[in-house]
């Protein structure tokens, strides 16, 4: 056999380079340097000088590309190319890697050579075999080294050491982490090294850049933003961790789905196939290990870097003296990280590398993960993330740790997650006070996610044992939730809660038309509240009492002093009665006091770490700043209300409510179109037969009034009037609904029938005897009237409305739009003395 090399001229390097990219392959990005290596080193073998290059790096940068981009290089050369692929684990055949590599027959001898590859058993007669099939420049291609038996390594080994007697060339790939190599091979890597004439180069494949990553996304087509929107393309970088398959592989799902990305956009589908990526991979990889190492690496999955490193192989059985090798095969495998202790590189895939593991073998290796984390006093929330996938303990330090982390996870908003940890607490053995307080927290978690759980949990909380703080908080959250007739008062005529449908009394019982009843007290009297003598009042009985004064309009005096009564009940009792102490102080003309008992009630809410409750204080917030004058605070309470608890999770009567505190604050906006809009959209089941809808008529009427559409609002204000009136709510206090459809009357011609109504609701005012309950009767009475009456009238109703100029310009402002509107949409001043000209008539903005 002739071993004197084949001294044909190489082709030139743009004519190779032309040719390899004929072979089929997709470009390579941001190798372009080792391309050049390669190219340079199959110019050499082509002219019979003989070489070795090892390409490594982690799994998925790209070494198999690469490789075939050699191989296409030195067969546009002329060079012969044999190739083998290591798969794992390795064979434990010897010989069976390098048994792939079959030389072409050539015409002469080929018989011959192929028989002696066959024939040969031995490292020495392998290498013979091989060195007699470089009869002309030969490249042998070898992929996944890592995989190849331990036989057929020495045998690459032999022929590294036999380079210089042949044209023959070696191109190898192998993985690789931070410089560190399979055990395998890094005897290999070690002479290729030391190659002498430097014949021997490293390749390593580093993650790809921002740049190429743009390159690889803007060839496929797909509608990428530009280069200049760095921030996307460092995300994108981030996420695919520069690896080129996972890139090419996420890129090429996310083409061939274009209704994915048309749902869901480009940046979500492609995070999304990053991640299922990610998680192939690491699949792919735990399947191709062997044994030890794959149980190591279970073991480091369910630890989640809680343990150290010999505790978890301790878990997993796997002996000291294996440990080390084990490891370093994990991490050049791209599996874990270079920590201590060591981490999965994608924590997405946890699933996939359990799944092969018996079910058994998962639940001990959980329990007693979580066990030993706990003794080396891990993070709540890790180690709530362990119990998550553990059958109940019994021990008593897991309950405490799931609750922990569960209060820390809903503090941040995230209550399924939180809901899901309650719900692994409620597994495990407790006593009856101890469960009743978990049910109340997973139905805090629930009434943000899934309303029907809550209730289902908060029903099995009633029907148990409970501490009275617990029992009250989980009424308020039960009455919040199912009563669709708990309303609050609107802006400018406060309106409320009848006491029964705030707290929950006899509000199953009531049909919806059915009136309040119940004995009105004495003039400025509290009401005698029935209990065991020496026994402190408590704010349910009293803000029932409060309410049934309230609605039907006797004595705002007695109701403040009812209610300053209610506000000294233990600070334990339930808190929606004390929402409804601050209505009636509203109605009442309390203003501050309400607020200021609000704001308590809603620092005990956020004590208690109930959103729901939170959400429902802010919303009664906001009715009370509208009511006071303050329409820009109002808008910030109903935004807080908004980003606090998605929609879907809102009582139909708390939308309703919602959408009429928006309408009468974009009306004082005089935002028409967008109020318009808001007035016509469809009412979420059941919203009609609340009480909230009564607020709605009567915002709509005020809308419809102010755009000059009197007849219009006549009917919405008078189909307000007959719901007021089946429930028996006669205090024009709550909705002034009288005078708004006298004007909408006298807008239609009818001034008799507005006469009769401004009477009457005049009568009422002045029965319950509130400043702001006659300040709007009188303000739209009077721009009803004669300009000698008017003045009159006007000049009464900003001095009831006190000495706040914000709250007289928002009151004046709101009555002269729907004045004007009544009068065909013309702007009407109205007719005021001095003070009323002072404090102008223009609207205030927020």
């Amino acid at each position: 056999m002739s071993t004197a090399p084949d001294r044909r001229a190489a082709s030139p390097s743009p004519l190779l380079l032309k040719s390899a990219s004929l072979d089929g392959f997709t470009p390579l990005y941001g190798r372009e340097t080792e391309q050049a290596v390669l190219l340079r080193m199959v110019n050499r073998l082509a002219a019979g000088h003989p070489g070795v290059s090892v390409i490594h790096g982690a799994p998925g940068s790209g070494r198999s590309r690469l490789l075939r981009r050699g191989m296409a290089l030195a067969r546009a050369a002329g060079v012969q190319v044999l190739t083998a692929l290591g798969t794992g684990p390795p064979s434990p055949a010897p010989y069976s890697f390098v048994r792939q590599l079959r030389p072409v027959r050539s015409p002469a001898g080929g018989g011959a050579h192929a028989g002696e590859l066959s024939a040969e058993d031995s490292v020495q007669g392998w290498c013979r075999s091989l060195m007699a099939a470089a009869h002309r420049p030969t490249l042998v291609a070898l992929d996944d080294v890592q995989w190849a038996d331990p036989e057929s390594v020495q045998v690459v080994a032999g022929l590294l050491r036999r380079l210089a007697s042949a044209p023959l060339g070696l191109l190898l790939t192998v993985t690789s982490a931070h410089g560190e190599f399979p055990d395998a091979c890094a005897g290999l890597l070690d002479q290729a090294a030391a190659s002498p004439d430097n014949r021997g180069m490293l390749l390593e494949l580093g993650p790809l850049g921002v740049p190429e990553v743009h390159a690889l996304c803007t060839a496929s087509e797909l509608p990428v933003p530009p280069t200049s929107d760095d921030v996307w393309w460092e995300r994108v970088s981030r996420l695919t961790g520069g690896s080129p398959w996972v890139m090419l592989r996420s890129v090429d799902k996310v083409r061939r789905d274009p209704a994915l990305v048309s749902a869901v956009g480009l940046w979500t589908a492609l995070t999304q196939e990053i991640d299922a990526a990610h998680r192939d991979r690491a699949t792919e990889s735990a399947a191709q290990l062997p044994e030890r190492p794959l149980a190591l690496l279970r073991g480091l999955a369910v630890c989640r870097g809680l343990l150290p490193v010999e505790r978890v192989a301790a878990l997993v059985k796997l002996d000291e003296a294996e440990v080390s090798g084990a490891l370093r095969t994990l991490r050049v495998q791209g599996l874990i990280d270079a920590g201590d202790p060591p981490r999965l590189r994608t924590t997405c895939s946890t699933a996939g590398l359990l799944a092969g593991s018996e079910s058994d073998e998962r639940k001990r290796l959980y329990a007693e993960a979580a066990r030993w984390a706990h003794r080396c006093d891990a993070d709540d929330e890790a180690l709530a993330g362990l119990l998550l996938n553990t059958v109940p303990l019994g021990e008593p330090w897991a309950p405490p740790v799931l609750r922990r982390a569960a209060r820390t996870l809903h503090a941040r908003g995230r209550h399924a997650e939180a809901a899901e940890l309650l719900e692994r607490a409620l597994r495990e053995p407790l006593n009856p006070v101890e469960r009743a307080e978990v049910l109340l927290e997973a139905a805090e978690s629930y009434t943000m996610t899934a309303p029907e759980a809550a209730d289902r949990r908060i029903t099995e909380l009633l029907s148990g044992t409970a501490r009275p703080h617990v029992r009250a908080a989980a009424e308020d959250l039960l009455v919040g939730r199912h009563d669709c007739r708990a309303v609050l008062r609107v802006s400018g005529e406060p309106c409320g809660p009848g006491p029964t449908e705030i707290l929950g009394v006899e509000a199953r019982t009531r049909t919806a038309d059915a009136p309040c009843t119940g004995p009105s007290t004495a003039s400025g009297a509290p009401p005698a509240v029935h209990g065991e003598p020496g026994s402190p009042a408590r704010s349910a009985p009293l803000a029932v009492q409060a309410w049934r004064q309230t609605v039907r309009g006797h004595d705002a005096a007695g109701v403040r002093a009812i209610c300053l009564q209610a506000l000294g009940a233990p600070a334990d009792d339930a808190l929606l009665p004390r929402f409804a102490v601050c209505c009636a102080l509203s109605v009442a003309d309390a203003h501050d006091a309400a607020l200021d008992a609000l704001d308590v009630a809603l620092a005990e809410a956020g004590r208690r770490r109930s959103p729901a409750l939170v959400v429902w204080g802010r919303l009664l917030r906001a009715q009370l700043n509208l009511q006071a004058g303050a329409p820009g605070t109002a808008l910030h309470d109903l935004s807080s209300c908004r980003s606090l608890a998605p929609a879907e999770v809102w009582d139909p009567a708390r939308l309703t409510l919602l959408r009429s505190l928006e309408i009468r604050l974009l009306v004082a906006r005089e935002r028409y179109a967008e109020a318009d809009r808001l007035a016509r959209e469809e009412p979420a089941p059941g919203a009609e037969e609340s009480d909230a809808w009564v607020h709605l008529l009567y915002a709509r009427a005020q809308l419809y009034l102010c755009q000059g559409r009197p007849r219009q609002a006549l009917a919405e204000a008078e189909e307000c009037g007959r719901r007021m009136s089946a429930r028996g709510w006669a205090n024009p206090g709550l909705v002034a609904w009288r005078s708004l459809a006298a004007l909408a009357h006298l807008g239609c011609g009818g001034n008799d029938r507005a006469a009769e109504l401004f009477a009457e609701e005049s009568r009422l005012a002045g029965r319950w005897g509130t400043g702001s309950a006659l300040a709007w009767t009188d303000l739209r009475r009077g721009l009803g009237s004669p300009a000698p009456q008017a003045a009159r009238l006007t000049e009464h109703a900003l001095r009831r409305l006190g000495p706040t100029p914000a709250s007289r310009r928002f009151v004046q402002s709101v009555v002269a739009r729907e004045a004007a509107g009544a009068h065909g949409g013309t702007l009407a001043e109205p007719a005021s003395t001095g003070s009323g000209n002072q404090d102008g008539g223009t609207a205030m903005g927020p």
